[in-house]
């Protein structure tokens, strides 16, 4: 590129109109701090993140296309990100549901339409169980909530992850357990190394308790029964057949709601493919409140 050239493109990236930078905050929350980061304005949309994750997963709000008709609410759940990290699991579970009904409560909105993911998905079923009047809509990307009549025990994988924990050996054991069967098996050197770089700055141990609790974020099919607001489930063909099997249980048990499946992607590539924000897009304009 040519200096005018480059100095031009420079001249214009200064000179353009800038997208007005998301809001970040923290509110008390029964005695635990929560980060959470807002851009826009509109029916209001809580994110919620999965388990080991936090409100970045969800890219930078402000540039999002959606902030223009939405407010985009991004929350650090209990145990992650920039929020407080108790290292009980009672205090998590139910009280990661509260939060986000804590939280609109804070911005005083009466309802806002749920989006999670993962873990984030079965906080976002235990609210539209325990307070359906709060929800306009809820989409379960990658999860479905626990229903207690079929599933009350750890995943496997929380079990495994939680007892490297509290062994103090590292957790190259819990990535050496967790890699898919079909890529190459990593030597505990290996893994031992890959946790550093993954883990070595993180509060494992909050993590631990966070994925402790989310058994007790089951709810009931009555409970759910009273949530009348739409829903939509989004995942992998590759998914976990478990949770393939909750999400059909759910729609046969409510009479209601629909299933997206994402071919050819799994667990973690469900979120980078463009069919699944458009999804989510189509299903939230059709549930548009004003």
């Amino acid at each position: 590129m040519k200096y005018q050239s480059l100095l031009a493109a420079f001249l214009a990236f200064c000179l353009a109109p800038k997208p007005a930078v998301a809001a970040d905050d923290v509110f008390d929350s029964n005695g635990v701090k929560i980060r959470y980061v807002t851009a826009g304005k509109g029916e209001p949309i809580v994110l919620l993140h999965g388990w080991m994750s936090d409100s970045s997963m969800w890219g930078r709000l402000d540039t999002n296309p959606a902030a223009k008709e939405y407010q985009l609410i991004a929350v650090d759940l209990r145990g992650h990100g920039k929020s407080d990290k108790p290292h009980e699991p009672k205090k998590y579970g139910p009280e990661m549901a509260e939060d986000v009904v804590r939280l609109l409560d804070h911005l005083k909105l009466p309802k806002a339409h749920l989006v999670g993911y993962s873990m984030g998905a079965i906080v976002a079923g235990k609210v539209a169980a325990t307070h359906p009047d709060r929800v306009l809509s809820v989409v379960y990307g990658g999860q479905a909530p626990i229903l207690t009549e079929k599933v009350k025990a750890d995943a496997r994988e929380i079990a495994v992850f939680a007892k490297a924990v509290e062994e103090g050996k590292g957790l190259g054991s819990y990535l050496r357990e967790v890699m898919p069967a079909d890529k190459p098996k990593l030597t505990e050197e290996q893994a031992n190394a890959l946790a550093k770089i993954l883990y070595g700055d993180k509060d494992v141990k909050a993590f631990a308790a966070a994925g402790r609790g989310i058994k007790d974020l089951d709810v009931t099919g009555d409970q759910l029964k009273k949530c009348k607001a739409p829903i939509l489930f989004v995942h992998g063909s590759k998914e976990a057949a478990a949770t393939k099997e909750r999400a059909a249980a759910i729609i046969k048990l409510l009479g209601r709601g629909e299933i997206k499946v994402i071919e050819g992607a799994d667990h973690m590539t469900t979120l980078t493919r463009p069919e699944f924000a458009k999804t989510i897009e189509v299903f939230l304009q059709a549930n548009k409140q004003k």
